[in-house]
This record gives C-alpha cells, structure tokens and sequence, in this order.
C-alpha cells in the first residue's frame, strides 16, 4: 500500500499495514543495530542472525515487511522462502536462483550487475560430490583402510589391503577396487567445489566493492532466510553449511527465520537421538534474537484475523454478543476474556483457537452461543477429562472451576434502566455463573427451555433464554426439538481431534 500526501504525490509505502503483532518496532531496532554495526565493522567476513521465534509470532511477515522497507531504502535485500523450494534436491542452488533473479533485477541499470553475473558464472562447476568425505571416513572403519590406501586407491597404484574380518576380505577387496575410479572422481569433483567456492568468495567481494561506488544502494546486502525449520533436517543443514562457506565475506548479511528448538530437535533424525541440535545450529549464526512474546490482546485479534472463521463479531445471530455486554467488541475479545479465565499462554490459545475455528465454522444454525462454545473449546483443551466428567454430570461445576478457572474474571454486564442507558445497572458476573446457566439448560428441549424462561430473567440466565426463542427443525415440534447448543459438546470432540 502506498500512502499519499495533500498533493497528490506518492509517499512512502506502508510495508507495515496490517502489522496486528507490532513487529514493526522489532525491525526498526535490528535494522539500526545491523547497520550500525557494518558502519564500525565493515571487514567482518559476513554476519548471520538466527531470528528465533515461535509459530504464530509474527516472523514470517515482519521478514517480508522489513525486506520490502529495506529495498525502499536502497539496501539491496533479498527474501527466500526456504520451505516453498524444499521440493529441490540442491538446496544451495534453489537459493542463488533467488539471489540472481531478484539482485538482477535490483543492479539491471547499474554496472554491478556485471560483478553479479560473473559471480553466478563462477558456480558454474560447483557440483555435489558423488560421495562426500564423510563417506571416506565410513569407509575406513568398516573396512580398516587407512587414509594412505584409499590415497592410493585413489591414484591407481596396486596394493593389497589386510581386513580385520578376514572371511569378507575378497568380497570387501572387490567392492573398493570398483570403487577406485567413484573415489577419484568424486575428489576431483570436491576439488572443483572448493576451487569454485574461492572463486564465488571473490567475485562476491568483487560485487561488494563496485557496490561502494554506487550512489543508489546502501550496504550491507541483506539475505532472509525464512521457514528453514519447516524443511526437511537435511535441506536445512545442507542450506546452512552453503550459507557459511560461500558467502562468508564483507558486505553479506543473513537473517535466518527459524525455531531452533523444533530444527535442533529434527535434525536427531540425521544425528540420532543423544545429538544436541540446538548447540550444533549455533555454529552457523554469529548471533540470535529471540523474538519477543506479542501482546496477548494483539495476538488473540491476529489468531481470528488469519482464521476461517468469517467476519461476524457484532452481528445479531451471535446470542451474547449484544447490549448486555458493556465495551465489548465481538469474539476476540471473548476469547481473551475465556484466556485469562483460565490462565493460559500464547501457544495454549493457538491450541485452542484450532478447536473453535472448525467447531464455529461448522455450525448449522442461524444463532451462535459463543460463551458457551468457548467455555466448552477452553475446557476440552485443558482438560478432556473433566470436560467429559461435567457433561455426564459425573462432577459439578465447582470441580471444575477449583482447579481450572480464575472465577475472578467477570464479565460487564449493563442492564438498562428504562430508556436510559446512563442510568443503567452495571453487574459483574463471572466465567463460572456463566456456564452453569448454560450447563442447566443447553440439552433441554425447546419446550422445556420456554416452558422454564416464561418469566422475565437476569442476566447471566438472559443467555440460554435465547434458546427458547429458536425455530425447531423442519419435520420436529418444539416438544421434541433440542436447542442448537445441544449439538456443542460433540462439535468440540471432533474439532479436538485436529492436530
């Protein structure tokens, strides 16, 4: 989005719109720390930042906000979505692809796109050899070859190896003398790989001088890294390890957007299990920033922003969600009213949000019950248990609400006094009397739920009064129908079985 001024001019583009988790300062902090820091160290041989940060916390767009601002401010940038080319078996050469088209495009008026060019070109012979060194020292212990026999294997002379198994040792003299031409070739190749890595450090550095000379570009350049733990253990190793070697020079800065607990955690399965990945990714990255924890407020309103759920807070088919409620502003606030009832944290509520989005979205009836339905979502992932214990009365309210929910939060409820709103009483009733008005009644039929509501009610029994007033399905009398929020409990088991 870009902004315009009085006159009609273009302004600054708004990279930050719809920024719900204020990710913004974050970028403008790291952006001035990084900076800064190239101005006092303008040798050091490439930096890389690990961006460390849960799921849900807003790295993904604050990398692609802030590398759209740095552009905007003559900083060549470059973002790469490491998970969307995981498909590539070369996880090195689906990056440079990226970092040609996007820096081609950036240098196509400027003579440093040559430096460019001639750095890809220098690639040209950096190939995966046939079989890595690791490879060289597996085959040593299994065979009890010392590093001078495989030299020798490799140069063609004629020698004869003693086996510490000896019944295998023509089988295993066979196997490594069909291996001898693959071991040359495939040092020959690593040769070529690392001549071809110099080769790229220089025409990099090459690219990083014609940059000084520049007056329509800022340095560093800027790489970003993102969703490299969504990769497969080994495309991200294998990612890293390229990042490290090849563009370790002046001038190249990388952020890499990861979890490092989930990637450390995944890379056991190359490593095995006694493997410490978080300590082993820390060879990769000069430095980590540990995205900071949103704002709960700001984070509840982004979960229901990149829901399925529609657009629907403050529309009159959302029973509760009308004037009784005093400063209140539809289902995200709700939701962190139902949150701190029950004292949970940010992934608590990612877990619980992937329990109401489907059982919210799947309600057939023209009226939704949202206190219900989330006190019910709030309990099932807390304890599934006791939700089922309540429901088959097995255990009272009181049981649940000991062990499980702050009875402290309450909800503002105006009840009007006549025709003036000023005049109204204000009522503070908590999370507790609000499902036991609910738990008396949802699995009634309509006919009781009238028959019980034919006088006038206080608030929070205004609730499940609602239920009375439903239209029965087709084909049933009001005296067999059951209201629409008999239905929840089963909506919240099946919704519980999304991972």
């Amino acid at each position: 989005m870009t902004s315009n001024t009085t006159d009609g001019t273009n302004s600054t583009p708004d990279f930050w719109e719809g920024d719900l988790l204020g990710r913004k300062e974050v970028a403008n902090y790291l952006s001035n720390y990084l900076q800064k820091r190239y101005q006092l160290k303008p040798d050091e041989e490439g930096f890389v930042l690990a961006l460390n940060a849960d799921w849900g916390f807003g790295k993904t767009f604050l990398m692609q906000a802030w590398s759209q601002e740095l552009k905007h401010q003559n900083y060549p940038a470059v973002y790469f979505d490491a998970w969307k080319n995981d498909f590539t078996p070369e996880p090195l050469i689906a990056f440079i692809a990226s970092m040609h088209a996007e820096l081609s495009e950036a240098f196509k008026e400027i003579p440093a796109k040559e430096n460019l060019e001639d750095a890809i070109k220098s690639l040209g012979k950096f190939v995966k050899p046939a079989l890595k060194g690791a490879s060289l020292i597996l085959l040593k212990r299994l065979f009890n070859i010392g590093f001078e026999e495989l030299e020798g294997i490799v140069k063609g002379d004629e020698t004869k190896f003693e086996y510490a198994d000896s019944d295998m040792s023509d089988d295993k003299e066979e196997l490594v003398k069909k291996l001898g031409d693959t071991l040359k070739e495939s040092l020959d190749a690593h040769n070529s790989k690392a001549q071809a890595i110099i080769a790229f450090r220089q025409k990099l550095s090459q690219l990083i001088e014609a940059l000084k000379t520049e007056s329509k570009f800022q340095l560093p350049v800027f790489f970003f890294v993102d969703e490299l733990d969504r990769c497969r253990p080994n495309y991200a190793i294998e990612l890293l390890e390229g990042i490290k070697h090849l563009f370790g020079v002046p001038g190249i800065y990388f952020v890499i957007g990861l979890n490092t607990v989930q990637l450390g955690e995944s890379t056991k399965a190359i490593y095995g299990n006694g493997f410490n990945g978080h300590r082993y990714l820390k060879r990769f990255f000069d430095q980590e920033y540990l995205l900071p924890e949103p704002n709960h407020e700001q984070f509840t309103a982004a979960l229901f922003a990149s829901s399925a759920i529609p657009e629907i807070s403050g529309k009159e088919w959302l029973t509760g969600l009308q004037p009784e409620f005093n400063q209140f502003n539809g289902l995200p606030d709700l939701f962190e009213i139902f949150s701190k009832a029950f004292g949970i944290g940010l992934r608590d509520r990612r877990r619980v949000m992937r329990i109401i989005e489907p059982a919210l979205t799947a309600i057939k009836e023209k009226t939704v019950h949202p206190c219900f339905l989330f006190f019910l979502a709030f309990l099932y992932e807390r304890d599934s248990a006791k939700f089922e214990d309540l429901l088959s009365k097995k255990i009272d309210i009181d049981s649940v609400s000991r062990s499980l929910i702050d009875v402290n939060v309450r909800i503002n409820h105006r009840a009007p006094s006549g025709n003036s709103r000023q005049n109204a009483n204000v009522s503070h009733v908590g999370i507790k009397e609000i499902a036991i008005a609910y738990l008396e009644h949802y699995d009634k039929s309509l006919f009781e739920i009238q028959h019980e509501f034919r006088k006038d009610v206080s608030f929070p029994y205004t609730l499940p009064e609602q239920l009375a007033y439903e239209n029965p399905p087709a084909g049933l009398n009001s005296q067999s129908a059951k209201s629409s929020a008999a239905n929840y409990p089963n909506l919240i088991r099946h919704a519980g079985h999304f991972a």
